[in-house]
């Protein structure tokens, strides 16, 4: 019996040596896996004229994760990526490159992880000293930031921030502005895929996750220039399709994350070339394929079509995923009683609208559903303090800047300077009854207009800044927060190019970690 027992000892001995080996098998050869992938997007680049180089600082995997995840993003639209950890980042691979993406996290108080803390100190030396790594230079190279971090710290994001203040030292330009992650939070992370297929051009792609909308109604719809010889821009006026959605929900500043859908006749041709009609028709009474498609990716290229053909209507749904959102800045306050949006169409190389706009100002009609997420936007809040408020945007970028506007009125704050561009004053001038009328009870101290075609020479809002040098300077030092809205194309460049002329870049950063220059733009 004794014997019995020693066996079957014996025998669960070896197997729970056999499972522990088996699991670490399993580990290694994941472990490899990745390594393995992520050493192909590395040498992905290799024989290519261009490619975006993306570097992650991670201490416990997330910063890797979604740098890896954006890699594949960007390799989709068909861009070669370089992955770096930052610590192997070397002069020669930033200064070979014109775009850089970083994904970094923050531990602690604002301390940098294991793999990227000796890249920080190796060129933050270099800044102020005479080191041969200042000689780093970087004005070719166009960057942007994702910074992983947790709020409930002090220095929130930091090592985020610090790295971006030591790359814009050495010359490098953002891309975009840097966006910060609060333990993850998954609005932030659509953010930054929604800025990549900016970056790429490519706006169909798949979204980590799907925000969650509610219903509301296209309340009112009416095109704002129809005259002008630029694209149309549309006011929408949206009102939440149940009591159960909270009109407090929002606050200026904050974004409209909207569903977009296709139109119906494109719905239509993508069926009729999958030969679909006939049984969309027979199973109408169980599925309604037009209505579920109309949030569904719906490929062009005919090889891609090729492979959905015979599938069921059940098969092809799981095939095709969802559209991801749009972006739009909020144009109003719950107290004004709708949700506002300042859209104008876009077109794609085809003639085709774009999915969003084009959903928004012609397919969607008034008293639609349209669904709608709001995502918080901390950072472009507007001033709680009693301060001077400097408002700059051109465009739509006007969306923003009137929510701004109506929360300052709504505090009783008159200290406010609109400085405002865009085509021409007879047709382009949007809100203009609004704004005049601000002007005349004196809630703006200030109004400036930059109207490019009304005359020879090409006038943008920037050029405002520069005339205005004293002006802008003497409201900085009275403590004038500054905020801009509109295009990050030729716009938010140029505003941030001069606004540097005057202030200075170091005087300009310290005003941007202060939370007195705060940009919106797309």
């Amino acid at each position: 019996m004794a014997f019995k027992v020693i066996d079957v000892r014996y025998f669960a001995a070896i197997i729970v040596v056999l499972l522990y080996l088996s699991f670490c098998y399993l580990c290694w050869f994941r472990y490899r896996q990745r390594n393995n992938s992520l050493l192909t997007i590395a040498e992905s680049h290799i024989n290519q004229s261009s490619f975006v180089l993306i570097a992650y600082a991670s201490q416990t995997g997330t910063a890797e994760r979604i740098a890896l995840q954006s890699a594949r993003q960007l390799q989709n639209a068909d861009i070669a990526v370089q992955l770096l950890p930052l610590n192997k980042l070397t002069p020669e691979i930033l200064q070979n490159c014109q775009q850089a993406l970083f994904v970094v996290s923050t531990y602690g108080e604002g301390e940098p992880p294991d793999n990227g803390g000796s890249f920080l100190r190796r060129y933050a030396a270099s800044a102020f000293a005479n080191n041969p790594a200042n000689n780093l230079d970087l004005t070719a190279l166009k960057i942007g930031v994702l910074a992983l971090g947790d709020s409930s710290y002090q220095h929130f994001c930091g090592f985020g921030h610090n790295l971006e203040h030591l790359l814009h030292h050495h010359g490098a330009q953002s891309l975009f502005d840097l966006i910060e992650v609060d333990k993850c939070d998954e609005s932030a992370l659509r953010h930054w895929q929604y800025y990549l297929g900016q970056l790429t051009g490519e706006t169909t792609f798949e979204e980590w996750t799907q925000p969650e909308y509610q219903q509301w109604l296209l309340n009112q719809r009416v095109c704002l220039n129809p005259d002008s010889s630029a694209a149309p821009v549309f006011h929408l006026r949206l009102i939440p399709a149940s009591e159960a959605i909270s009109q407090s929900a929002w606050q200026a500043g904050d974004i409209a994350e909207i569903g977009p859908c296709n139109s119906p006749a494109y719905i239509d041709a993508f069926l009729e070339d999958l030969a679909l009609t006939e049984n969309v028709a027979i199973a109408s009474d169980a599925l309604n394929m037009h209505a579920l498609l109309q949030r569904r990716q719906l490929p062009d290229e005919q090889s891609a079509r090729a492979e959905l053909r015979g599938l069921s209507p059940e098969q092809l749904l799981a095939a095709l995923p969802e559209l991801p959102h749009r972006e739009y800045s909020i144009a109003s306050l719950p107290a004004d009683g709708s949700l506002d949006l300042l859209v104008r169409q876009m077109r794609g190389p085809n003639g085709q609208l774009g999915i969003g706009s084009g959903w928004l100002t012609e397919y969607a009609k008034v008293g639609n559903d349209i669904a709608l997420s709001i995502r918080s936007n901390p950072s472009f809040h507007t001033p709680v303090d009693d301060v001077p408020l400097i408002l700059i945007g051109n465009g739509t970028g006007l969306a923003g800047l009137r929510a701004h506007m109506h929360a300052r009125i709504q505090q009783q704050r008159s200290d406010n300077w609109l400085l405002f561009g865009e085509r021409t004053a007879a047709y382009d001038f949007f809100f203009a009854e609004e704004i005049r009328q601000w002007q005349h009870q004196g809630l703006l101290r200030a109004l400036d207009l930059a109207f490019s075609r009304d005359q020879k020479d090409r006038r943008y809002v920037q050029h405002l800044l520069l005339e205005k040098r004293t002006d802008i300077s003497g409201w900085v030092d009275q403590g004038a927060a500054i905020y801009v809205c509109g295009s990050l194309q030729g716009m938010a460049k140029g505003v941030d190019d001069a606004l540097s002329e005057i202030l200075g870049r170091e005087q300009l950063e310290l005003l941007a970690d202060a939370g007195r220059y705060c940009r919106d733009v797309y």
